[in-house]
């Protein structure tokens, strides 16, 4: 969120100011890493002898995203319960497949990580400080931390105690069903023949978040910020999409906020503009960067369930 001293009023000058064209260039790029995560997933069903249509497997990408801006977290689910209601594919096939992607793009970004932590070490180390540094020191935080710890431990200790009544009921034997369709979901990878075109895709979408980031930098005329400083706060952002909120919204905004403020110090890119003034332009760039990107999944997310609504039409009218 907009810190309470920076006037919405300023930052909204800013976008007002920023170039139309880079800002539709960076949503299109947006789109572009959604159809690039459609296709990729046709890549780990066809081994399993799945062939959905490839924009159904889109439009299930976009739903997903649409969908994870109300409840987070929980897109992935409506993306394998679409497929399944017009594909007639295993939901627990589905899932595995998703569970895998899930483990490739996160050490992608734990890659993109490693290289910006390595290019930018004492940035990343002043951005840790300035976070820190204006973060609620309260003991809430640690009150919560040590809460989900118990309830686990608690939770692992009852499954203990009641293990043989668990595995010899019902449920557990649909459990185990679901997760044995899950792993084969999961080892589909060992299977691929188009591995090729699923490491390309995997580079767009990647790419694609990149250059949406390098596009919003020129549409607010920060031409000076390049490869490097654009890589750091593809990351810094992406830190804060982990969090499970609508779509990153306060922590997305807030690591990009304070990734404008370290780099704007180190590399003395606004040195007659005060910090106050420097987290302006900082949040103008978060909120732009995410506005545009929000917008684009909505649009894209509502596409997706008129195409499933006439897909599913068709698919009974047909039965």
């Amino acid at each position: 969120m907009a810190s309470k001293d920076i006037p919405l009023e300023k930052i909204w000058t800013i976008i007002q100011s920023s170039d139309k064209i880079w800002v539709l260039a960076s949503v299109i790029m947006g789109y572009a890493a959604i159809v690039a995560r459609g296709l990729r997933w046709s890549n780990l069903l066809e081994p399993m002898g799945y062939f959905p249509k490839k924009w159904n497997n889109i439009h299930a990408v976009a739903l997903s995203y649409f969908v994870s801006l109300v409840i987070p977290r929980s897109g992935e689910i409506v993306r394998c319960t679409a497929i399944n209601q017009v594909e007639n594919i295993p939901v627990d096939k589905l899932f595995g497949t998703v569970i895998l992607e899930r483990v490739i793009d996160t050490s992608i970004l734990l890659l993109f990580i490693g290289m910006a932590f390595l290019l930018n070490y004492d940035i990343f180390t002043s951005l840790f400080e300035v976070t820190a540094r204006d973060a609620d020191s309260s003991s809430s935080g640690l009150t919560l931390i040590w809460t989900v710890f118990l309830g686990i431990i608690t939770a692992a200790v009852v499954v203990f105690l009641l293990r043989k009544k668990i595995m010899s009921s019902v449920l557990w034997s649909k459990a185990k069903k679901f997760v044995e369709g899950m792993k084969e979901g999961f080892l589909s990878i060992q299977k691929m023949k188009k591995r090729g075109q699923f490491i390309l895709f995997s580079i767009v979408i990647w790419a694609m978040y990149y250059f949406s980031m390098m596009a919003m930098l020129k549409a607010l005329q920060m031409d000076y910020y390049s490869w490097n400083e654009s890589l750091f706060l593809v990351v810094a952002g992406g830190l804060g999409v982990i969090i499970p909120t609508q779509n990153g919204i306060g922590t997305y905004h807030l690591l990009i906020k304070y990734g404008v403020l370290v780099l704007a110090s180190a590399y003395a890119f606004y040195p007659n503009l005060s910090e106050l003034e420097i987290q302006e332009i900082g949040l103008s760039l978060a909120w732009l960067q995410w506005g545009a990107q929000t917008i684009m999944m909505i649009v894209a997310g509502i596409v997706a369930s008129i195409a499933f609504a006439l897909q599913r039409k068709k698919n009974n009218a047909s039965t």
